[in-house]
């Protein structure tokens, strides 16, 4: 028998099955986006979730739920991502209410 095979619940050993070993899942706008690398820049981040040119601005979620709206990212930051990071991605050139 195969250790850890049979055993916890289906969702534990799926993520295990799917997963790269030395990926990271984060969540950008809702979609889940799996990365190579723990540390990127905030450039990177934008890049890797399909979001191309400096038009953009990053935020880090405190949860998917967050009510501050999210902490903005700089694109030169150093990010040390953790499984379930969310992120928001919003046009740079908003006018929301004006």
């Amino acid at each position: 028998m195969i250790a850890g095979l049979g055993h916890g619940p289906p969702d534990v050993m799926e993520v295990h099955m799917t997963t790269k070993k030395n990926s990271v899942h984060v969540f950008v706008n809702r979609k889940r986006l799996e990365v190579d690398h723990h540390s990127m820049t905030g450039a990177e981040l934008l890049v890797a979730a399909g979001f191309e040119g400096q038009g953009w601005d990053l935020l880090s979620l405190q949860g998917e739920g967050d009510p501050s709206g999210g902490e903005v990212i700089l694109a030169t930051a150093d990010l040390q991502l953790k499984n379930g990071d969310r992120f928001r991605v919003i046009p740079g050139n908003r006018t929301f209410g004006a």
